[in-house]
């Protein structure tokens, strides 16, 4: 049904819920806040992005944002004003349809980033524990799971059958969770236009597993653009963010499991808040043609660019 997914998010169920009984902890607490303050920020964007692309009136169904989800205070005021503000602002008379009025662009972004702003200054990272961004890249380094990587980054240059086969035998048969996430999403650069990708099944059972890896984000990344590029780059194509976030909260619950085993993990905590705060797929980007995810593919499979340069080589040799 095409309508459920031009259709607004605000009405729908997008809040983040805990798949397993939480202890009162405050760390806990900020958790389940942060994911469902990010989710009330992105619904009411995307909805407004409607009456831009297709004059919808929205005004209701931003209306019907939850924001008492929202433990914090001062976090639940400040969604409510900004689910006010967008209703007060959102035009009722499709008549005023004008998709270049930058004037309303204007005060729909100011509003978002208040509410975005607040957000971030109230879950900012130094609240939990220190971290560097140093330690984060050190977290992060995928050469303490696969020392050889760089030739294994190589072989997205190389596109073959034979490379696809060693990277999927290689994430079926190593015992490492996060290695398995890793050579699944070096897997997924392999046959990289090809739509619907193979790697797409594979990296949602990983995503399914309930098995937590520092890489789950990344996983979560590459399945949704692989999924959305090819079900629709346009502006006025489906764009499945419903589903997409259903996915995502899979993700934050295994990640969750880690924080309530460990609430001063800061890892952890950073794994959970880049997730929780990531974008959904925009209709409107920096992307001068189409929705936000060509724009991210691009920056996740840096080597369509290469692809590119290539291409334009050819041809103008050819000539």
């Amino acid at each position: 049904d095409d309508g459920f997914y031009i259709g607004t998010l605000s009405d729908k169920d997008i809040y983040f819920k805990a798949d397993t009984v939480l202890p009162d902890n405050p760390v806990i607490n900020d958790m389940m806040d942060v994911a469902n303050g990010y989710a009330i920020l992105r619904a009411a964007y995307c909805d407004a992005e409607l009456w831009f692309r297709f004059g919808m009136v929205v005004n209701n169904e931003i209306g019907r944002l939850k924001t008492g989800t929202i433990k914090d205070a001062v976090i639940r005021l400040a969604a409510e004003q900004y689910v006010r503000k967008l209703v007060l602002i959102m035009p009722v008379d499709t008549a005023k349809r004008n998709e270049t009025d930058s004037l309303l662009w204007d005060q729909v972004w100011d509003t978002y980033k208040t509410f975005a702003d607040k957000l971030s200054n109230r879950f900012s990272l130094s609240h939990y524990g220190k971290i560097t961004e140093k330690d984060v890249q050190k977290y992060m380094d995928i050469e303490q799971f696969i020392p050889n990587y760089d030739s294994i980054y190589n072989l997205r240059k190389q596109q073959s059958e034979e490379n696809e086969r060693y990277l999927k035998l290689m994430a079926e048969q190593t015992p490492s969770f996060d290695r398995e996430c890793l050579y699944t999403v070096e897997y997924a650069h392999q046959r990289r236009h090809e739509e619907p990708h193979t790697a797409i099944p594979m990296l949602e059972a990983l995503m399914k597993s309930g098995k937590f890896s520092r890489y789950l984000h990344e996983v979560w990344r590459t399945w949704r653009v692989l999924k959305q590029v090819a079900q629709s780059p346009s502006r006025d194509g489906m764009i499945l963010n419903l589903e997409y976030n259903q996915m995502r909260y899979r993700c934050l619950n295994t990640i969750l499991k880690q924080i309530v085993k460990n609430p001063n993990d800061i890892y952890a905590i950073n794994d959970f808040c880049f997730l929780a705060t990531y974008d959904n797929i925009t209709r409107y980007s920096e992307f001068m043609f189409g929705n936000s995810a060509p724009l991210e593919h691009m920056m996740l499979f840096p080597e369509i660019l290469e692809d590119r340069d290539e291409d334009n080589e050819d041809g103008e040799s050819d000539s």
